[in-house]
């Protein structure tokens, strides 16, 4: 088990800016104070819900949930370590995560219209997760730990704490599912969400990922980009990237000194190689 002090912490910052020079951006320096800022707002206004505390976690949950706070705290807890592991970072604090009864109060408290999907959110420091008992059968608390949220929400967050905010949104959504998939052998896969049909390119995920029309796509290509990166150039070039970004480089900065490629080149490798390894 990863558990990192704040001067351990620090040690891993120097290395990173060692390694990749870059100075951090104003951006960088104040994020975590907004961050910070978020994460109390939302304590507060939750101030009134029950709280459940793991050695890692505080879950705040309503007494309709309150038989489904075990199943998410097990979950929570089983995500630790392989992601703090795996990103070489375990945040100082104890990680909040917000319990809601179903997807239309998880909807409305995250500001999404009705339409949203979504099992789990990350976002200002807090993790939001649908309750498993909105759709899980009794009983089936594994099925939760392997292809519920918390591994993908748990990577999100420790990467956004390392890495100051520096990250494009395509990186960090493949780098969460990249986790899932090492860590629970999970992958989203839907009709609509084939490799082999015509992709967005690397620019419109640059700037356009949260927008773009078929966002299952978009999701299983960043994925598709993370998992190049890995099987290519190695964990320690995934690794490389990551410290670079903690560093202050941009994302073309990062591939670059990481893999020893063009952002250019790297656009046009990883969807070659994605048609050839991943279905």
């Amino acid at each position: 088990m990863i558990i990192l002090t704040i001067s351990v912490i620090a040690v891993l910052g120097l290395a990173a800016a060692a390694l990749f020079p870059a100075p951090l951006t104003p951006r960088m320096l104040l994020y975590p104070v907004a961050r910070q800022a978020a994460q109390a707002k939302m304590n507060y206004e939750t101030r009134q819900m029950a709280a459940y505390e793991t050695p890692h976690f505080i879950i705040k949950y309503s007494p309709a949930d309150q038989t489904a706070v075990a199943m998410v705290a097990e979950a929570a807890e089983a995500a630790y370590t392989p992601v703090t592991k795996a990103l070489g970072y375990a945040p100082p604090a104890k990680t909040l995560v917000i319990l809601y009864r179903d997807r239309s109060e998880l909807n409305r408290n995250f500001g999404w219209s009705g339409d949203q999907s979504a099992m789990g959110v990350y976002w200002g420091g807090v993790i939001q997760v649908l309750s498993p008992r909105a759709w899980l059968k009794d009983g089936a608390d594994a099925e939760f730990i392997h292809s519920g949220p918390m591994v993908h929400e748990y990577t999100h967050l420790v990467f956004d704490h390392l890495s100051r905010g520096n990250y494009p949104r395509w990186f960090t959504e493949g780098l969460a599912q990249y986790l899932e998939y090492k860590v629970n052998g999970y992958e989203w896969r839907t009709a609509a969400n084939s490799l082999h049909d015509r992709g967005y390119t690397q620019d419109e995920l640059d700037r356009d990922f949260d927008s773009l029309a078929n966002q299952a796509l978009a999701y299983r290509e960043s994925l598709a980009a993370v998992r190049y990166i890995a099987a290519v150039h190695g964990e320690t070039g995934l690794k490389n990237v990551i410290a670079a970004l903690a560093a202050g480089r941009t994302m073309e900065d990062a591939i670059a000194a990481s893999l020893g490629m063009d952002y250019a080149s790297f656009a046009k490798e990883w969807p070659r190689w994605a048609r050839e390894n991943m279905q």
